[in-house]
């Protein structure tokens, strides 16, 4: 018999929920996964443990991921400044080409898996702009020395550092120069910038004097459990797009730490997901809490960490949270568990601090979003 869809009555089986789970409780799992939402938390988040868990967070919109983190630690902004200019979290192109913030000591790992692939990717990017191996290695000396000598430099900084290179002004040369030196882990942005959302270059060999090192197999294991863990229910298909690495080492992966019994592995809808062993008691016990109204900045992972992101946002309104395709995110409203609108502050000094833009004719509680911005991240 089976279970109508959202009851959960005590005498059914963590596997039927599993088994019955809807596009409702799929996004609601992913709340209380993601920390976005307390369910039966045992201890206290840290940002560096909300970054570690989480894998990476993506932080092209380095304000916003700064927020992701806060919300995750019930703490401020400020606080999670501190953890970057303490060491505990950089910055650099981790996977996909694109900017995340990871925990310190994990950096190495991360881009043993995936920095040769991103190099050989953009490998033909790198010649149309004459960046060539002897320009890397010069500009690599260029920055240790200039780093070691005046310490941690603003992007500003770092490219004045290239002046001898003679390699052009075009932002082409700047970008591939900076990321290169990144992707083979010589440099990666720590601490913030005073009263900036932008971050300062460092030397990753004299920021991170005890990087931990796992050879390829145990890091994709541990990079992949880390990630259902912190987003499940996922798919393969979700997991090789997080990582921009192929299925066939992503499922393998995730098979091992089925086998560990450190994730299991589940049916939604016909196809084959991923999640932690406790996720449908949390589920179970957090539902309530998972229907409450959230504001999202706009490269939130529960939004950007998917392949299939629909179980949270309608596909019909993929275009209002990123107009054009262009890879730029609006801030979301996530109420019951479902996207409902993007927002942004209001230039106001008084009134509402919000404004809202629900999509189609969906309904917005707009007292209720304004109560949460009153003790929102972004707007202490």
């Amino acid at each position: 018999m089976k279970t109508p869809v959202g009851i959960f009555p005590a005498q059914v089986s963590a596997v039927v929920y599993r088994e019955f789970m809807d596009s409702h409780q799929v996004s609601a799992a992913r709340l209380i996964s993601q920390g976005l939402v307390d369910a039966t938390a045992s201890t206290t988040p840290t940002p560096l443990s909300v970054v570690r868990n989480l894998g990476c967070v993506q932080a092209q919109a380095l304000g916003g991921a700064l927020v992701s983190i806060a919300l995750r630690t019930g703490t401020s902004v400020t606080a999670v400044r501190a953890a970057m200019d303490a060491g505990d979290i950089v910055r650099s192109w981790t996977q996909r080409g694109t900017i995340h913030l990871v925990a310190a000591d994990d950096l190495g790992w991360v881009l043993g898996l995936t920095g040769q692939r991103t190099l050989k990717s953009v490998a033909k990017r790198r010649e149309v702009f004459g960046i060539d191996d002897a320009m890397v290695d010069a500009a690599a000396q260029l920055a240790e020395e200039a780093i070691r000598d005046r310490g941690p430099l603003t992007r500003q900084e770092l490219l004045d550092a290239f002046e001898p290179l003679q390699a052009g002004k075009e932002y082409g040369h700047e970008r591939y120069l900076i990321t290169t030196l990144a992707l083979r882990n010589i440099i990666a942005q720590g601490p913030m910038v005073e009263g900036k959302d932008d971050m300062k270059y460092v030397l990753t060999a004299d920021w991170i004097p005890n990087p931990i090192e796992l050879d390829e197999e145990a890091a994709l294991h541990e990079w992949m459990t880390r990630y259902v863990l912190s987003h499940g229910p996922v798919t393969v298909e979700d997991a090789a797009r997080w990582t921009g690495l192929p299925k066939t080492p992503v499922r393998t992966a995730l098979a091992a730490a089925v086998s560990a019994d450190e994730i299991v592995e589940v049916s939604i809808d016909g196809r084959d997901h991923y999640q932690a062993p406790e996720l449908a008691d949390r589920l179970h016990e957090g539902r309530s809490r998972a229907n409450e109204l959230l504001l999202l900045p706009g490269f939130d992972e529960i939004i950007l960490g998917y392949k299939d992101r629909s179980a949270t946002l309608d596909p019909a309104h993929e275009k209002l949270v990123v107009p054009g395709g262009n890879g730029m995110f609006k801030n979301t409203l996530i109420d019951g568990t479902r996207a409902l609108a993007t927002w942004k502050r209001s230039p106001r000094k008084t009134g509402p601090r919000l404004i809202i833009d629900p999509f189609d004719a969906q309904h917005v509680d707009v007292d209720r979003a304004e109560a949460v911005a009153a003790s929102h991240p972004a707007f202490v």
